[in-house]
C-alpha cells in the first residue's frame, strides 16, 4: 500500500467519522507517484474507452468552463502521459485546471487503494458510511482555487501528490462580512476577496505525500505552484430522507412509470398503493431494501461501482490462482440478483433462494490461494452446475477474486 498504514489507522481510530479538525499529516503517502501513476491509467481508460460518462470538470479562473470540459473530455491521454502533462497539452494557459469525481471507478487497483483507506474510517463496526464516498482528482498547474475561498458541505480528505507544492489557507472562524460574499449553491457562500484575507487564516505548504483533512462547512482555498495532482476523499454525510425514500420505491417495485404530465389525482393513487401493506408489512420490505444497499456498499468498499471499461476485458484462463478477498455474505432474505465489482473485504453473492453460503465464505476469508475449480466448489450445491460456474467466472471477471 502506498500509504503509511500506522499513521492512517491513528487518524482514522482518533477523527473518524466526523473529521471535526484540521489535520495535516506531512509525508502520509510514502509513495505518491504510485497513486498519481494509477490516476493516469484511469484518466486513460475513461478518455479512450467511455470518455462520454467521465464526471470531469474543467475551470478557468472565476468559472465553470464548458468548452474547455468538452476539450478534456475529446482529448485521450496518450501512451505514458501524466495527467499534470495532459493538462499542459489541452488547457489554454496555466491558470486552467480540471477536477474529476468517482476516478475509481475507472482503474481497480486505484479503487482497492482507496477502499483499504475508507476501510479504516469504519473498522470499529460501529460507524458506517451508508450514502458512499466520493474518490475525486484535481489537476492544476498556477493560480488559486476556481471558486474562490469557498466551504464545502462534507469533510475534504486531500492526499497531495505532486510533482509541485500546493499551499492552502484554512479559516476555523468566519470572518467575512456579506459584502464581499456570493452565495453558491455548490460551494456555500463564497469570496474572491483572497488575498485581503489570508492574514486570519491557518496556513499549510503541501508537498508531495502530505495529507490534509479539512472538516465540513469549514473555509478553505488553494492555491497552485506549480503542476501538481491530489486524491481526495469525501465520505458522504447520510442522506436519510432520499435513502428512506428510495428504499421505499424499490420495495414497492411499481408495474410502470407513470406519465410525464400525470393528472395529480394519479399522484395520489401511486403514493396510496406504494404504501398499501400485502403479505410483507411495508416496513419490513423497506428495511430490507435498505440492509441489502448497505452490502452493496460494503462491496464496492463504500465507493461508485466500477466503470464497465475498467473491468477485464477477458474471461480469466481455465485455473487461475486466485486470492480471496475477505469473508463474502449473503443477506436475509436472500437479494436480487447482484454481481459484486470489486475486491472488497464483504461480497453480496446471487442466489436463487436460502442457500448455504459458509464453503464460500471460509474460502475467501482465507489468504490461502484457490483455484477457479475450487471456487465452483465452494459455492451452495443447490444451484445448477452450469450457474455455478457462471457465478465463479464473473467473480473471476469482474475483479470480486484476483490473481495473487
Amino acid at each position: 500500500m502506498s500509504i503509511d498504514t500506522q499513521t492512517w489507522k491513528a487518524f482514522a481510530a482518533e477523527h473518524a467519522p466526523d473529521f471535526a479538525r484540521t489535520v495535516f499529516l506531512p509525508g502520509l503517502v510514502a509513495d505518491p507517484g504510485h497513486l498519481a501513476r494509477l490516476i493516469d491509467e484511469a484518466l486513460r481508460t475513461a478518455t479512450r474507452h467511455a470518455p462520454g460518462d467521465l464526471r470531469l470538470r474543467a475551470f478557468r479562473p472565476g468559472a465553470f468552463d464548458y468548452r474547455l470540459t468538452k476539450r478534456f473530455v475529446d482529448t485521450p491521454l496518450t501512451d505514458e502521459e501524466s495527467a499534470v502533462d495532459w493538462l499542459a497539452r489541452t488547457a489554454d494557459s496555466d491558470e486552467e485546471c480540471l477536477a474529476v469525481n468517482d476516478i475509481s471507478s475507472w482503474n481497480l487497483d486505484l479503487a482497492a487503494e482507496a477502499a483499504r483507506l475508507v476501510g479504516e474510517l469504519v473498522a470499529d463496526g460501529v460507524h458506517e458510511l451508508p450514502s458512499g464516498t466520493d474518490v475525486y482528482t484535481f489537476v492544476a498547474h498556477s493560480g488559486w482555487t476556481p471558486f474562490g475561498i469557498h466551504k464545502d458541505s462534507e469533510p475534504s480528505l486531500i492526499f497531495h501528490l505532486g510533482p509541485s507544492p500546493k499551499e492552502v489557507w484554512v479559516w476555523h472562524d468566519n470572518p467575512f462580512d456579506a459584502s464581499g460574499i456570493t452565495p453558491s449553491p455548490s460551494f456555500g457562500r463564497i469570496t474572491f476577496d483572497i488575498e485581503d484575507h489570508l492574514a486570519s487564516a491557518e496556513r499549510h505548504l503541501l508537498q508531495p505525500g502530505d495529507f490534509l483533512c479539512i472538516p465540513q462547512d469549514t473555509y478553505h482555498v488553494f492555491r497552485n505552484l506549480g503542476p501538481s495532482a491530489f486524491l481526495g476523499l469525501t465520505p458522504y454525510p447520510v442522506k436519510t430522507r432520499p435513502l428512506i425514500t428510495e428504499a421505499l420505491w424499490r420495495a414497492a417495485r411499481p408495474a410502470e412509470a407513470l406519465a410525464a404530465y400525470p393528472a395529480g389525482h394519479e399522484v395520489t393513487d401511486r403514493a396510496r398503493a406504494l404504501l398499501a401493506d400485502d403479505d410483507t408489512s411495508l416496513a419490513d420490505r423497506v428495511a430490507h431494501e435498505i440492509a441489502l444497499g448497505r452490502l452493496r456498499l460494503r462491496t464496492n468498499g463504500y465507493l461508485s461501482r466500477p466503470h464497465q471499461a475498467a473491468l477485464p476485458r477477458t474471461a480469466p484462463p481455465p485455473t487461475p490462482r486466485c486470492a480471496g478477498p475477505g469473508p463474502a455474505r449473503s443477506p436475509p432474505p436472500p437479494p436480487r440478483r447482484h454481481h459484486p465489482r470489486r475486491p472488497r473485504p464483504h461480497l453480496v453473492v446471487p442466489g436463487p433462494g436460502p442457500a448455504d453460503f459458509t464453503d464460500l465464505e471460509k474460502a475467501t476469508a482465507s489468504d490461502t490461494p484457490f483455484t477457479l475449480d475450487e471456487l465452483t466448489a465452494a459455492l451452495p450445491a443447490g444451484l445448477e452446475p452450469e450457474r455455478r460456474e457462471e457465478i465463479a467466472l464473473s467473480l473471476c471477471s469482474v475483479g470480486a477474486v484476483i490473481a495473487p
